[in-house]
């Protein structure tokens, strides 16, 4: 008798439970309603994501200024370039993305006056705001290296990039006219990127279709970064830097590019600890372009001296301005700049932004936290997560991770392909499906973080 009572409580508790978190999520107007008019600028990851959460949380009055009529999911170009996906997979409708309830602006900004609570378009046209959030990313300055742009569009000159939608597939396409000969291929890196791990992913992809296709001999690869290191993170950098001996891949360590000579398929370096230029030849070479701030940010009231906005790194409210908060590539977050950073800020901003409405303290925290899923061969991903500081925030790790994840480890064989097919197959889904509808919160998946909780550890149920 009693055990029956027990099971049909436990099946009570559990049905409310579902029911409650189905009402939750499907029915944000049981939130309090806020009428603020809230301009999100840039429909990227972090503009639709937020945009998404603001939407979920209530706020009834939010507008997204994007002039792009289509929206990429930047990731997956790795995987185009290395021969594992198609770009058309990358690219849908940016109506397909927009969330619901958001009134959308198809134009690009060419001001920001904080003073007057407004935004100034490139057709002249003001908008007013309450609130503001720019999202407005990495502005990426192909001209910024000489004959890196004449090289994209050539369409023989080995030069090369996963870094755009319009090159992406050219690496692969020129991979596979140059394996069965003998070549030289170079991976180059920039100081200010998004996605730092990507120029290796790439590489890593190439490098084991080699070995798959028996043509890895007839190689030379090297690895070209301003960096001291593989990665910026010790605990990954050390163990990358191993597999990179072990496979016989070359490193040029504390080298930049600064220009490349197409014709001769020559790379210039600057070898930052000499002070000297050092030129390499070149069959392929892949380019990870120079980035920046965007223009209209550069000289703006609400950004440093770089261009980036000005915001405090945990709170990520602007250090001059209350009414204005930022996330994802624009601001000077000193975290790496991923995807899966904008899924750790977007809920501390909404949560922050919803205090500063209703006059309360900013007790939501940022930590830091990003993601970068190092690709290392076809089917594996060597899953780097972490924190400011470089703090490691490992999911499945015993000393960081979430139950029951914690429990699966981090390296090793089952985990490295287990990781591959979240980077290739539910990452994309979740990316198309949930993150537009507010519904996926990074390593917490579908439930809502406690953001007032800050810690480098706070990865908890």
């Amino acid at each position: 008798m009693f055990s029956t009572i027990a099971r049909g409580t436990a099946k009570a508790v559990a049905g409310a439970t579902v029911i409650g978190t189905v009402y939750y999520v499907a029915y944000p107007w049981t939130r309090t309603q806020r009428k603020d008019k809230i301009l999100v600028v840039g429909g990227g990851t972090a503009g639709i994501g937020v945009a998404a959460m603001l939407t979920h949380e209530g706020m009834r009055n939010v507008t997204i200024v994007e002039p792009s009529s289509v929206h990429y999911y930047q990731p997956l170009w790795t995987l185009v370039g290395g021969g594992a996906k198609k770009k058309t997979q990358s690219v849908r409708d940016m109506k397909s993305v927009l969330p619901s309830n958001t009134e959308w602006i198809k134009n690009s900004v060419k001001d920001i006056v904080p003073s007057e609570n407004r935004v100034v378009l490139v057709d002249g046209t003001d908008i007013k705001y309450d609130y503001l959030i720019v999202a407005a990313g990495m502005q990426t300055n192909w001209d910024a290296i000489p004959g890196l742009a004449e090289g994209l569009k050539k369409e023989d000159s080995g030069v090369v990039s996963i870094y755009d939608y319009n090159y992406c597939e050219k690496t692969w396409n020129t991979f596979q006219k140059l394996k069965n000969k003998a070549a030289t291929y170079l991976f180059t890196f920039q100081p200010i990127i998004k996605c730092a791990g990507a120029p290796q992913k790439v590489m890593w992809l190439i490098e084991d279709n080699m070995r798959r296709d028996g043509v890895r001999d007839k190689a030379e690869i090297t690895f070209c970064t301003p960096s001291p290191a593989m990665f910026g993170i010790k605990h990954y950098s050390d163990k990358l830097n191993a597999m990179r001996e072990r496979k016989g891949v070359n490193a040029l360590f504390k080298h930049e590019l600064i220009s490349i000579d197409v014709d001769n398929k020559t790379a210039t370096f600057m070898d930052l600890d000499n002070k000297k230029r050092v030129e390499k030849p070149y069959d392929m070479l892949h380019v990870a372009p120079p980035m920046s701030a965007p223009d209209f940010l550069k000289g703006s009231a609400i950004s440093d001296e770089n261009g980036w906005v000005d915001v405090d790194k945990h709170t990520l409210q602007s250090k001059r301005y209350k009414n204005i908060f930022s996330l994802g590539d624009c601001t000077n977050t000193p975290n790496s700049k991923t995807a899966a950073a904008i899924t750790a800020q977007a809920p501390v901003l909404v949560h922050n932004l919803a205090q500063v409405i209703d006059g309360k303290e900013l007790d939501g925290s940022y930590n830091g936290y990003a993601s970068c899923p190092l690709i290392i061969a076809r089917n594996k991903v060597m899953l780097a997560e972490f924190t400011y500081g470089g703090n490691l925030a490992e999911t499945f790790a015993s000393e960081t991770g979430m139950f029951p994840f914690k429990y699966f480890g981090t390296d090793g064989e089952i985990q490295y392909r287990f990781f591959y097919l979240l980077k290739e197959q539910l990452f994309p889904f979740v990316y198309w499906n949930l993150w537009p509808r507010s519904l996926w919160y990074g390593t917490y998946g579908p439930l809502k973080p406690a953001v007032v909780d800050g810690s480098d550890k706070a990865k908890k149920w």
